[in-house]
């Protein structure tokens, strides 16, 4: 096990080599946002102005966000216990260090990035944060002085932080270490002028012994309803650890926010305390007239070549404070902190040891292998993060689970980690109605039972990527136990009030999937087109009103999402797979009635998804409204211009429309042309102006954002799959160095640029050019990582054996592809060569390829019975 002041030691040795020489800076090929990758994939981030990087740590739906700037909060469901704080509000979590001046006054000098202050000390304060999967280190150097810190949450939800001060020079040095806490332990996301009546923190006597320093209780009184309150409670342990050389001068403790920043109009930019080294008069208790935190100053001495650790925890308990004071009293150990901290490290490996991969040299100098194969790794844990969420990432009350989201990033999960990604589908599956409608979005149960928030606006696509997603699953896993596995429904019992209820009727999730399926074909328009109807709106849900009604007396007219129809048209193709495994004379007549549905949406797509012009050029709609009152991705909209939406071509490939007719395929690639842009593919273009009222809301999003004429890469990796798909690589990999983050052209990237942000915007004239909405919870991720797995490295499982796939053409000259599935360990090297045709090894013997005319690829299968020796070592040399 690595210590705390190891890892510290290993990190900032690392960091100064890269910051002092321009020539490593170059070598590892630094990511926009200033940002590298160092040894073992973790992040070294600097501070900058037009961003910030961020990094999810925490179990089981414990969220803990801490930024490079070193802002950080933390919830779980609507219960917080840091408040955000962000764009230069005071922080409320900080470490601060400050010297003597000679005038009885101090220096102060943040040991984050936040609170920014302006004094001397820092203006020449050297900065720097290391991101790791499992911590973040926050560095900060100045005069032969180097202070660490470092923030964690371990298997328990405890919050940990740790400070250690670093004497570099011989001489001796004096200053203080303070540190500020402002937990919140509310069920809220945003503070209210009544809160701090309700809260107190009390300053507790250290228990007996060396190290050992002053705890402190925070007590807050929470109303659960009329009948019920509860007390939160936090108990911050803390424990000063001090090498040969060093010792703890004086040292106070204060429960006031008031004698820590000067008054209620200072804050912690020009905290009084820090420039006097002193709290003043003492207050072991704080209540009521104002905000109650728990700071403290410890001055400090230390020799040449002397450290000094502090340790500080903050545990949660609830409702009982004899607990609370009991483990107040007990000393906390660094050692066993730091145990606990390298076993989630190690348990954080093991998890994504499942699949591997590792490029070689690249012949696109914008895709440096160091930084690829550092951006995989961090992909992989955005995807599980995506997948595995409890809700409330967003910290807003309608952050909630979304279907469409979670079982996406369950699909790309499912490579890897089938276990969890099985267990999180029952678990949404349940958020289904008897009549096989699933919810757009749900959160888990309420203490007592009762269903949580709900969001039941039916956007028709939910239940669309549940069963392509169970389909992968199979296909990767072989797991048919699954289909048999009972779950239950969720009834809804008011559907303006948001009301549900658990349902009496459980089954299998075989007859979830049949349900589901039967609800989307009942929702095809079977009174004009035959195509399926948007109701609320489809995957892009920003354009909702295609499914407004003329007739005030229907919720829902007859407009129609074409992506959708695609969609439903695949799943009957792939209910048709799965049936026939599982027992094809027992469900003959729902394959019967699929394989007809899917004849009959491959009609309406061709009679009314295909529009031409009076010059016989074609192009594919991405929808119309009710009673195909108007078109949207036509030669001419409600608007009156020429549009081309992104995702319905993506989709003609993907659901394999395509196959059926390749004459298509100009048309598409002359609308992605169209669409192309300097961040990548738009998802519609031109944009909506406002005074498009037929297309919903997106008309209110600001022209070059988010869904409204920017690039939202969501949208951009699906048409990225159907380019691959297409057998077009040049192409598709052309754009995916436009998304991909860490590539120059994303100079203004706002935020992290080491996993997958959901947009780049572009408008020039309301000063927007790369800027991101959100990074880490988005879709992006999963879609990235499956086109990598299935179109890239070529690994596309089949539910009778593996296509062996990779790109016809690829920027490196060679890649390896490690994964774990159905118990065999399969290697899949790949090597470009400059040879005219493509060979084939498997365990070191020759195999015969497939022609792929649609991919323009030699592909070769391999039947799931090799896999029963363990080990597959496949080579493919072109």
């Amino acid at each position: 096990m690595e210590s705390f002041e190891a890892k510290v030691e290993a990190f900032a040795e690392e960091a100064g080599v890269l910051l002092k020489s321009p020539a490593s800076q170059r070598a590892r090929r630094g990511m926009p946002g200033r940002a590298f990758f160092l040894d073992d994939h973790n992040i070294l981030a600097l501070t900058r102005d037009n961003g910030d990087s961020r990094y999810p740590y925490g179990h089981r739906g414990f969220n803990f966000w801490v930024y490079a700037s070193g802002y950080m909060h933390a919830n779980e469901g609507l219960f917080s216990y840091l408040l955000r704080a962000n764009e230069g509000r005071e922080p409320q979590v900080a470490f601060f260090a400050g010297f003597p001046n000679g005038s009885d006054r101090f220096e102060p000098l943040p040991l984050l990035a936040v609170p920014k202050v302006v004094n001397p000390c820092d203006a020449d304060a050297v900065r720097y944060t290391v991101l790791t999967s499992s911590a973040a280190y926050f560095f900060t150097e100045w005069e032969r002085l180097r202070f660490a810190v470092r923030a964690a949450v371990t298997e328990g939800k405890e919050l940990c932080f740790s400070l250690l001060a670093s004497n570099l020079s011989d001489r001796s040095r004096e200053f203080f270490l303070s540190s500020f806490l402002n937990p919140y332990l509310r069920n809220q996301i945003f503070e209210s002028e009544e809160d701090r009546w309700f809260r107190q923190v009390s300053i507790l006597p250290p228990t007996p012994g060396p190290g050992s320093l002053a705890s402190f209780l925070v007590r807050v009184n929470e109303d659960i309803d009329r009948t019920r309150a509860v007390s939160h409670l936090g108990v911050i342990r803390r424990y000063l650890s001090l090498s040969p050389g060093s010792s703890l001068v004086r040292h106070e403790e204060t429960a006031s926010r008031h004698r820590y920043v000067g008054g209620q109009q200072s804050s912690l930019h020009t905290a009084r305390a820090l420039l006097q080294g002193t709290f003043g008069r003492p207050q072991a208790v704080c209540t009521f007239v104002e905000t109650a935190i728990a700071g403290d100053l410890l001055h400090l001495t230390l020799g040449g070549g002397a450290s000094a650790r502090l340790d500080i925890v903050l545990t949660y308990l609830r409702d009982d404070e004899s607990a609370a004071r009991r483990l107040a009293a007990e000393p906390l150990q660094p050692g066993m902190l730091d145990a606990e901290l390298a076993a989630l490290e190690e348990d954080d490996r093991s998890r994504h040891k499942g699949l591997a991969v590792s490029v070689g040299p690249s012949a696109d100098p914008r895709l440096e292998p160091l930084v690829f194969n550092g951006f995989l790794e961090h992909l992989k844990r955005q995807v599980e993060f995506c997948a595995l969420l409890k809700g409330y990432v967003q910290l807003s009350v309608n952050s909630l689970i979304g279907i469409r989201d979670v079982f996406q990033a369950l699909e790309a999960l499912a490579f890897w980690e089938p276990v969890p990604t099985r267990a999180k589908m029952l678990e949404a599956l349940s958020f289904t109605a008897p009549d096989g409608r699933c919810f757009r979005q749900y959160s888990l149960p309420f203490e007592g039972g009762e269903p949580g928030r709900v969001d039941l606006r039916p956007f028709i696509d939910q239940g669309v990527w549940v069963i392509s997603t169970v389909a992968t699953y199979l296909r990767v896993t072989g797991d048919w136990e699954f289909l048999e596995e009972v779950c239950g429904y969720h009834e809804i019992v008011d559907e303006s009030a948001k009301r549900v209820r658990t349902a009496e009727l459980r089954d299998s999730v075989l007859d979830h999937l049949l349900k589901i399926a039967d609800y989307l074909l009942a929702n095809r328009d079977h009174e004009y087109t035959g195509c399926v109807r948007a109701l609320f709106g489809d995957w892009n849900d920003a354009l909702d009103g295609l499914g407004v009604s003329r007739d005030p007396g229907k919720a829902y007219g007859t407009g129609v999402s074409v992506m959708a129809t695609l969609q439903v048209y695949q799943n009957c193709h792939e209910m048709v797979e799965l049936l026939e495994a599982v027992d094809a004379t027992r469900y003959a007549k729902a394959i019967a009635l699929y394989r007809r549905a899917a004849t009959d949406l491959e009609k309406a797509l061709r009679d009314f998804a295909i529009v031409v012009n009076d010059k016989g050029e074609r192009r594919l709609l991405h929808g119309w409204g009710d009673r195909r009152s108007y078109l949207v991705g036509s030669f001419h909209d409600p608007d009156g211009k020429a549009r081309d939406g992104l995702t319905t071509n993506a989709f003609w490939v993907l659901s394999g429309m395509l196959d059926r007719d390749p004459s298509i395929k100009p048309v598409i690639l002359a609308a992605l042309n169209r669409l192309d842009s300097k961040y990548g593919y738009k998802t519609f273009e031109p944009c909506f102006a406002e005074d498009v009222v037929e297309v919903g809301r997106i008309r209110k999003l600001p022209p070059g954002t988010a869904e409204n004429g920017a690039t939202y890469v969501h949208a951009t990796a699906f048409a990225i799959a159907a380019l691959f798909r297409m057998g077009e690589p040049r192409l598709a990999w052309e754009q995916l160095a436009k998304i991909l983050p860490f590539t120059e052209i994303h100079e203004n990237l706002s935020h992290s640029p080491f996993v997958m942000p959901n947009s780049y915007g572009y408008n020039p004239e309301k000063f927007i050019d790369g800027q991101n909405m959100n990074d880490w919870q988005t879709g992006s991720s999963n879609v990235v990582l499956k086109l990598l797995i299935r179109y890239v490295f070529g690994f596309e499982p089949n539910l009778k054996g593996l296509w062996v796939q990779p790109a016809a053409w690829v920027p490196f000259k060679s890649f390896d592809f490690n994964i774990r599935v159905r118990g065999c360990d399969v290697h899949l090297r790949f090597e470009d060569q400059g040879r005219s045709r493509r060979t084939f090894l498997v365990n070191g013997a020759p195999q015969q390829g497939t022609r792929d005319a649609m991919m323009n690829i030699e592909k070769l299968w391999v039947p799931y019975g090799l896999f029963d020796r363990g080990e597959l070592e496949i080579q493919v040399t072109q």
